[in-house]
């Protein structure tokens, strides 16, 4: 029997490059998603062979997790399939010392942000952990940001991790694309030239208070990771600002976190300038587009006393971003600069990511309209740590899934210092918007 022939390389794109450039001593550039099972009733705790058996099986719907960079002498890049590829070397058991508290887990995954992924062999690894002390079972997900970013990760999961039942439900609600002449006439309206100025003026602007959260990054981590459901809570938030959408009361919780972190401090700032990604994923895209998101930037009014007042502040200037459509345009002008001058885009990475330019990234992934299983245990928890860059000492990812949002937290220990008072401000966020009439 022939074998099949390798696959043709395939070209980085010019997001993949640019998160590639971030890379240094101190920042590794992937991000952990981690799944946390329910105990067991009545049957085997999941094992490694059953894990490894069902990722073998999903990669055949998800080849990109066989996909490793090559690195030519001039210093092109480019995927290409591993021909040595063994599951073994990226599914793993990560034994601990029996169970594993609550903190032994944020430890571990802390450790596995300051590691970084063998560049010989694709960008990924998943290790099942000890079981915790309540007897769930945490898997941990370690995938490079250049093979996948947020709403990508979630496709794999879908292919690879959950239960049929589950990634067919995942595949129904795919978006879908607008067809050419959609497309065709949305790139000539995002190009208009008078719509880049304004845009570039709120992108290239500097905020007007210093960050808290800037500073020199070390090779350092620490985690904190909190669920909050919002079964009640949105309906709550949407009483008190009818037009608020999830991802504002997303940041409008961020912004009651920092807030009492501030306060434990000794004082908040005015307000916060924090990055939101957007994704720009559709159905029909080519398949190599790992990553296919924009941003917009937003301020977080901290010194607003009013949880209420504080949520419709937010909502009202994500709306002016959305009706500009800022997002659409920033990736508009990043793609059309990696085309015709690439220095130029290159520069613009810079401008747009330095620390006056923001002071955050806060970013909200959806994931399934219920709670997936995995090897026949239910999910009950799936959080996504992203790394922080190189003069921003927190990052904050969230993913909605179900009725509840799952906030991941990412810091630098010496510039942050304890995530529990940002935990604490969320939660009493969540509870205060909850709690009002």
């Amino acid at each position: 029997m022939r074998e099949a022939p390798p696959r043709a390389a395939k070209r980085l794109s010019a997001e993949d490059r640019a998160i590639l450039r971030t890379e240094s001593p101190t920042v590794a550039g992937h991000t952990l998603k981690i799944a946390i099972l329910d105990p067991p009733t009545g049957r085997p705790r999941p094992d490694i062979e059953a894990l490894r058996t069902r990722i073998a099986v999903g990669i055949e719907r998800a080849p990109r997790l066989r996909w490793k960079l090559r690195v030519h002498a001039g210093g092109r890049v480019e995927w290409v399939d591993d021909p040595e590829f063994d599951i073994r070397d990226h599914v793993r058991a990560r034994p601990a010392t029996g169970t594993v508290s609550e903190d032994e887990l944020r430890g571990i995954c802390a450790r596995m942000m300051q590691e970084r992924l063998d560049r010989s062999k694709p960008l990924w690894t998943i290790d099942l952990l000890d079981p915790l002390e309540d007897g769930g079972t945490p898997l941990v997900w370690r995938i490079h940001h250049s093979m996948a970013d947020g709403l990508m990760a979630m496709r794999l999961a879908r292919e690879v991790l959950w239960d049929e039942g589950d990634a067919a439900e995942g595949r129904s609600v795919a978006r879908t694309a607008s067809g050419p002449l959609g497309d065709l006439r949305q790139s000539l309206e995002i190009r208009h030239p008078g719509r880049l100025p304004a845009t570039l003026r709120r992108g290239l602007a500097s905020s007007r208070e210093r960050s808290p959260f800037h500073g020199r990054v070390s090779g350092l981590r620490t985690l904190a990771l909190t669920s909050i459901g919002f079964g009640g809570l949105k309906p709550s938030a949407k009483r008190l600002v009818p037009e608020a959408t999830l991802n504002d009361l997303v940041l409008a919780l961020v912004a009651g976190g920092v807030r009492r972190w501030a306060e434990s401090r000794g004082g908040a700032p005015g307000s916060l300038r924090v990055r939101i990604p957007v994704s720009l994923h559709h159905r029909a895209e080519r398949p190599e587009a790992a990553n296919r998101d924009s941003f917009f930037y937003v301020a977080l009014p901290i010194a607003t006393a009013d949880p209420a007042e504080r949520l419709r502040r937010i909502s009202r200037e994500t709306a002016l971003r959305k009706r500009a459509r800022d997002a659409q345009i920033v990736d508009a002008l990043l793609r059309d600069m990696a085309r015709l001058a690439p220095p130029v885009r290159r520069l613009l990475d810079k401008l747009l990511r330095r620390p006056e330019a923001f002071a955050l990234n806060v970013s909200n992934v959806k994931g399934p309209t219920r709670m997936p299983s995995a090897l026949g245990a239910p999910v009950r928890a799936f959080y996504s740590i992203a790394d922080i860059d190189h003069q921003h000492g927190l990052r904050v990812a969230v993913i909605s899934m179900a009725d509840e949002l799952h906030f991941g937290l990412c810091a630098e220990p010496t510039i942050v210092g304890s995530l529990e008072p940002l935990v604490e401000g969320i939660v009493a966020e969540a509870a205060s918007l909850t709690g009002r009439r």
